[in-house]
């Protein structure tokens, strides 16, 4: 059996296991709903991977022109061989794509300067694109859909061949992924402890394209940017160590797609865009992130006021105290010193008396 017969087989299974789940009967119901489900959620998971490591690099603009020179292969496919030859033809550009970006950027870091041949590679990537688009008549409506996508239009063979090409993804990040990670904290450091730097910049890049090439037929070359930003920049936020991050980071590609899919299920008006719904509810899951740590950090920065004040409090009662404690020592030690000299005195005098046979009281009548 081939691999779309596998894929199509095991999409069935679970499209009939998902019946009666609450939450999943509505997708489950209708295979054109279930099919794009699955995408949106393979597509959460690998880029809530890569897009941890494309966060801590602080690779976005990279990243967004490796979604722009990826244009090329998938409107040349789509154009030359139809839309069943989108992600391998895209999968042949995205490897020149990486590795160009690879080297200028490279260059760029090496000469500490601007990102002026990454804007380059976006452009004149993207640029001939557009002309391969026109080379065959105003193709406008499926320039659209190259760009925007059709999520809904998925099959199964699309499915099969975007899973692939995720896997591919996700075994390029697993087997360099303690390199890439130091290299995101130390370059330096990585550099002395004997990383090869050049090698971990392209298998990002790769990775990257991969997903979005799996993407680029069913949320398009505009809307994948998202999926590479918004779940890591999330998890970046929520969370301090990284493999929180990552698990954060999957949890919001899922869940966002899930809404977004749930919220074009919704009664509306109008039509709503399932592969734009997805972004907007991603993008919402990280405003309130954000909101809520600004909150939560309010909170702390109170509460830490809070217990310094009354720390502060606490020491001067403890001082007030310890003064008062102390002149009251001081008080009952000079009046027991009186007392023990009154009677030393006392003592003394008696003492002078019976030497001399007589009560000193009278003794002093006498006299």
């Amino acid at each position: 059996m081939s691999l779309v017969g596998s894929v199509s087989a095991l999409v069935e299974q679970l499209r009939l296991a998902c019946l009666h789940v609450p939450g999943l009967s509505a997708f489950a119901a209708a295979p054109y709903l279930f099919r794009p489900l699955l995408m949106v959620v393979l597509l959460g998971v690998v880029a809530g991977v890569v897009g941890v490591l494309v966060n801590l690099r602080c690779a976005e603009f990279s990243a967004e022109a490796l979604v722009h020179a990826v244009f090329p292969g998938i409107v040349a496919g789509a154009v030359y061989g139809g839309i069943r030859y989108i992600i391998p033809t895209a999968s042949a550009v995205a490897v020149v794509a990486a590795l160009v970006l690879t080297l200028v950027s490279r260059r760029a870091a090496r000469r500490s300067a601007s990102e002026a041949g990454t804007a380059v590679v976006l452009t004149s990537f993207f640029s001939l694109g557009i002309i391969l688009s026109l080379a065959k008549g105003d193709m406008s409506g499926q320039l659209e859909a190259l760009m925007f996508g059709r999520l809904l239009e998925v099959t199964d063979e699309r499915l099969a061949q975007a899973l692939l090409v995720c896997l591919v993804a996700l075994a390029l990040v697993a087997l360099t992924w303690r390199g890439q990670v130091a290299y995101a904290f130390d370059r330096t450091g990585a550099r002395a402890s004997g990383l090869h730097l050049l090698g971990l910049d392209l298998v990002l890049n790769m990775a990257v394209a991969a997903v979005v090439v799996s993407a680029s037929t069913a949320v398009g070359t505009l809307m994948v940017i998202g999926y590479l930003v918004v779940p890591g920049a999330t998890g970046r936020v929520l969370a301090r160590r990284v493999r929180t991050m990552v698990l954060t980071a999957v949890v919001v590609g899922v869940g966002g797609g899930y809404l977004g899919m749930a919220l074009m299920l919704a009664p509306s008006p109008r039509p709503v865009s399932p592969q734009a719904s997805v972004t907007l509810c991603m993008c919402a899951v990280l405003l309130v992130a954000v909101a809520s740590r600004r909150v939560r950090a309010r909170w702390v920065g109170r509460r830490r006021a809070q217990v310094a004040a009354a720390g502060r409090r606490g020491a001067a009662t403890q001082a007030a105290a310890q003064d008062t404690t102390q002149t009251a020592t001081q008080a009952a030690t000079q009046a027991a010193t009186q007392a023990a000299t009154q009677a030393a005195s006392r003592a003394a005098a008696e003492s002078r008396g019976e030497r001399l046979g007589t009560d000193p009281v009278s003794a002093g009548v006498a006299s």
